[in-house]
């Protein structure tokens, strides 16, 4: 028991000195400030909880600090009943709504500093400071409202739009073996953005939209 505990330890020692780290995460993306604060009319103040997926490859040019390369995708639905009751609440003489939606997605790319210390051999923790673009895509919606006399219908078309973002985040990672470990992450990102789309056949110019995301992921990494 003692030689396979011994054994173990020297294997994590091992693995803090490898310099390549390749790692996949998966987990939940929580939406914040102007995205899901439930608020007005607008599509991205009402998304839901969303996935997220990260695959991400570092390269560690001393024991604690490494170069760190990400590729990140979220998706939120949107919550078209609450939305449909916003409409409801704007006007009394509506009676009915419904609302028809895509969900909004995520695509980013980052680059920067990854911080790996570990207080003992087997478990360290990690911190990760990176610059990068996001691209979100707002999507389509079609809205019928409903009154008394009459049957209106809205219909938004997308957007596509990029900007420049910063990533921070921390976790923890403990290591399995010479080669795979396992992780926790909390990261955040946001940004601000500029989305111009019509809504039958109206140009709308909508700005500086402050959409942020906190993620809680966790997952496998494999070092070489």
């Amino acid at each position: 028991m003692t030689i396979l505990i011994v054994g173990n330890i020297a294997n994590a020692q091992a693995y803090m000195y490898q310099r390549g780290l390749a790692t996949l995460s998966m987990g939940v993306s929580s939406p914040s400030y102007a995205f899901g604060n439930y608020q007005g009319t607008e599509l991205h103040s009402y998304v839901n909880l969303g996935t997220c997926i990260a695959g991400e490859v570092a390269y560690f040019y001393s024991k604690n600090v490494g170069l760190n390369f990400l590729i990140n995708y979220n998706v939120h639905t949107i919550d078209d009943n609450s939305l449909a009751e916003s409409y409801l609440d704007l006007n009394p003489e509506y009676v009915k709504v419904i609302v028809q939606t895509n969900p909004f997605q995520e695509l980013s790319g980052f680059t920067g500093f990854v911080f790996d210390i570990p207080p003992v051999d087997y478990f360290s923790f990690v911190f990760k400071l990176m610059v990068g673009l996001r691209n979100i895509h707002k999507p389509s919606a079609s809205v019928q409202i409903t009154t008394d006399n009459s049957t209106i219908n809205y219909n938004e078309t997308s957007d596509n739009s990029t900007t420049f973002a910063l990533y921070s985040s921390a976790g923890l990672r403990v290591v399995i073996n010479d080669h795979f470990n396992i992780h926790i992450n909390a990261s955040y990102v946001g940004s601000t953005y500029d989305f111009e789309f019509e809504r039958n056949s109206t140009p709308i110019d909508m700005k500086d939209i402050h959409i942020g995301i906190l993620s809680f992921v966790g997952g496998v990494s494999y070092s070489f």
